[in-house]
């Protein structure tokens, strides 16, 4: 009796290839939509995802020239269908080739294993589902209370809008914490938009649902690590993943329940390759499984902002989302006081105020720590040329190198093009080209030079640290900072928005945003 399986395979294509879509294969048994094979490409055997199965051979093909699959990886379960639709949706949406975004969608290691080498693997991470903890959480608000009540009564989309400090984390952990007592096999999925983020909030699940429950998925981790996160998630055995824009692929069978935290942050949207957005994706996938989406933040999105504003007496029945207010810090908090200082009544040229460098000076001799944002890595935006006009603008797209003076070299901060920096202008010879403006490389050095006579209470020097994309391009080089930050080693903390996400920095008593009036030149609208 003949079995034979005709089978639509979707596989990773090289980019402008021309073979968007899915591939057609045979197999000798019975295969199931998405299960995971492997199976000839060109002179390559590549991972690929069977999207349907036929009993009859396609039409307008020769039976001849179509390939047998290699091997079927047994060990791994189908993806389900609901995983297959969303990615469906999202190579549609975003108008990318469904193998391009179903095989990045999947851990790097499962590409290169073959069927063997999973199953020893799989032998050796096997395991169940764990049993949680559930460490009872601190007493709720009146408001967090009403915010949970709405959340268990209604559909959702929620739009929870809470003042910094007014206790949105321990709403998603109270959650978290309901549905999972409620239904035995449920997953959550709790989404963060820095990698930085990730360890403090993922200690602090740990802490209240038990270590093994728990997984993490964003780009820091190793091959190995990425895999087993993905299994664990896949079989049901890790009940909450923790994750940045990535983790919104993640295949849990049984999610119930997904939280965006910082839902307005941009590093949702992925920029390379296959781009999406993962909060857009996470309310997509909320109403295709009837799941809950909770997206969180003190300054929402304009979008989700409009999605949840309230039906009025003029007609307009009001958006899709439900607005949950929480306006009040926790125990009473006071919102920090905000001094403004125009920089035009302070003299020509000067980068950091009078009143900033007092302030400054008056925390590093109290033993307390300040905080420097400028949301501008490298040491000047620009070098410029002040007899022709001389740009250092990137020859590749339409942005301008930065100059960075630790390596002398100019770098695309869009791109990637790199280069060193010439010793004359490029166009007039003119050998007097300078920086224009300044990034966090220049603000570290200008203090030190501020701060040279200023003493700690110790009698010891000033000490600056500086945290940017630059500085924390090693293995644990941004956690191993973090640290020194958090134990007070460090005075003044000089950065990118990278510092100004969600970290818990007790012993700061002064921030200080460096001329944000910049922001107001983006491209961006926000």
């Amino acid at each position: 009796m003949n079995t034979t399986t005709w089978l639509d395979v979707a596989v990773q294509t090289p980019a402008h290839s021309g073979v968007g879509g899915l591939l057609s294969y045979r197999s000798p048994a019975s295969v199931v939509p998405g299960q995971l094979v492997r199976v000839p490409l060109g002179r390559r055997e590549v991972l690929g995802v069977v999207w349907r199965s036929h009993d009859q051979a396609p039409e307008g093909l020769p039976v001849a020239a179509i390939k047998d699959i290699s091997a079927v990886l047994e060990g791994v379960a189908p993806l389900d269908a609901s995983w297959l639709k969303l990615v469906q949706f999202a190579a549609q949406y975003y108008q990318r080739s469904l193998g391009e975004v179903a095989l990045s969608a999947l851990p790097p290691q499962l590409r290169d294993l073959n069927p063997t080498q999973l199953a020893r693997r799989l032998k050796k991470w096997s395991g169940s589902a764990p049993a949680l903890s559930g460490a009872p959480g601190p007493d709720l608000s009146a408001q967090q209370s009403a915010a949970l009540g709405q959340i268990a009564e209604q559909a959702g989309p929620f739009l929870l809008f809470g003042n910094t400090g007014s206790g949105k984390t321990e709403v998603y952990l109270q959650a978290v914490q309901r549905l999972l007592q409620a239904e035995p096999h449920a997953q959550a999925l709790l989404m963060v938009p820095e990698i930085n983020l990730t360890p403090q909030l993922e200690a602090r699940v740990q802490e209240r649902f038990g270590h093994e429950a728990v997984v993490s998925m964003h780009s820091g981790l190793t091959g190995p690590q990425r895999l087993k996160s993905w299994l664990a998630a896949h079989t049901g055995a890790a009940r909450i993943v923790l994750g940045t824009r990535m983790a919104i692929f993640a295949s849990m069978p049984h999610l119930r329940l997904i939280v965006v935290d910082e839902e307005h942050d941009p590093s949702y949207k992925q920029q390379e390759g296959a781009r999406y957005s993962a909060r857009d994706l996470a309310v997509y996938r909320g109403h295709q499984l009837g799941a809950k989406v909770l997206l969180g933040s003190a300054t929402p999105s304009l979008e989700s902002w409009h999605q949840s504003r309230p039906a009025d007496t003029a007609g307009d029945p009001g958006g899709r989302y439900v607005r949950l207010l929480m306006p009040e810090r926790v125990g009473a908090a006071v919102l920090p006081r905000v001094r403004r200082v125009d920089m035009n009544h302070q003299p020509r040229r000067t980068v950091l105020s009078a009143p900033l460098l007092q302030a400054l000076q008056a925390r590093v001799a109290r033993g307390e720590q300040s905080m420097l944002l400028l949301n501008r890595r490298g040491y000047a935006p620009v070098l410029h040329c002040a007899d022709c006009g001389w740009k250092s603008e990137c020859p590749h797209c339409s942005a301008f190198r930065v100059f960075h003076k630790t390596d002398r070299t100019l770098r695309c901060h869009h791109c990637g093009f790199t280069d060193r920096v010439p010793r004359a202008c490029p166009e007039c010879g003119n050998a007097d080209i300078a920086p224009l403006g300044r990034g966090t490389e220049q603000l570290e050095e200008h203090l030190g030079e501020l701060l040279a006579d200023v003493k700690r209470p110790d009698g010891a020097a000033v000490r600056i640290a500086r945290i940017d994309a630059d500085t924390t391009k090693l293995k644990g080089a941004l956690e191993s900072q973090l640290a020194q930050v958090h134990s007070g080693e460090v005075d003044i903390l000089v950065g990118t928005q990278m510092i100004a996400k969600g970290h818990d920095f007790r012993r700061i008593t002064l921030v200080a945003a460096i001329n944000p009036d910049n922001a107001l030149f983006s491209s961006d609208f926000r």
